[in-house]
């Protein structure tokens, strides 16, 4: 059973739990170290654990690795494992709302659709997201695009239905259905 409280260390946690991942929690900003540490802690669930300590990235990057099985980590919050099997990477954005990062797919969607609600003012066509959607599992990329936000775009589910009824190639096409029959189904469980 999980402390939600106590203060753990890297190796601790290890010792206690499969690791799924650890990543860095900002993408791109080296000035923000904050890792996040997933842990397989139940049959359907994981628990996410961040650090207490801050650090740039380039700072965790030079320790060795007892150094860094010290780092001191705490309980953060627990995810459904299936929410996080085909996540969408956000590479480059032109809205403080949306910085880089790694999203679910519902997240992500929810705030291109807010984003679209927005009068934007004219950006020379530069007023959007480049994005990367990833089978997490596999380690695989699944799709990648930009998507330009605009009061008829929907939000990028939507984005991405169009691109499927739009899409010649036959890769592309399977990879974009599985990545809407993904959403739909964890949409279905979570209601």
């Amino acid at each position: 059973m999980i402390d939600k409280n106590k203060i753990y260390t890297l190796k601790e946690l290890i010792n206690l739990y499969n690791l799924y991942n650890l990543e860095f929690k900002f993408y791109g900003n080296n000035d923000k170290g904050d890792l996040e540490l997933y842990l397989k802690t139940d049959i359907d669930k994981m628990s996410v654990f961040k650090t207490i300590k801050e650090q740039t990235k380039y700072e965790y990057l030079k320790l060795d690795e007892e150094k860094a099985k010290d780092i001191k980590f705490q309980f953060d919050r627990e995810v459904e494992e299936l929410d996080l099997d085909i996540v969408a990477i956000v590479i480059r954005t032109s809205d403080v709302n949306i910085p880089s990062g790694k999203y679910k797919l519902e997240t992500l969607d929810k705030l291109t659709k807010e984003q679209d609600l927005e009068d934007r003012k004219d950006s020379n066509g530069e007023d959007g997201i480049s994005f990367l959607i990833v089978d997490q599992n596999l380690s695989c990329p699944l799709y990648d695009d930009v998507y330009m936000f605009g009061k008829d775009e929907g939000g990028l589910i939507n984005y991405l239905e169009k691109r499927l009824e739009e899409q010649t190639d036959n890769l592309l096409y399977n990879n974009l259905k599985m990545i809407l029959d993904y959403y739909n189904n964890i949409k279905e469980k979570s209601l």
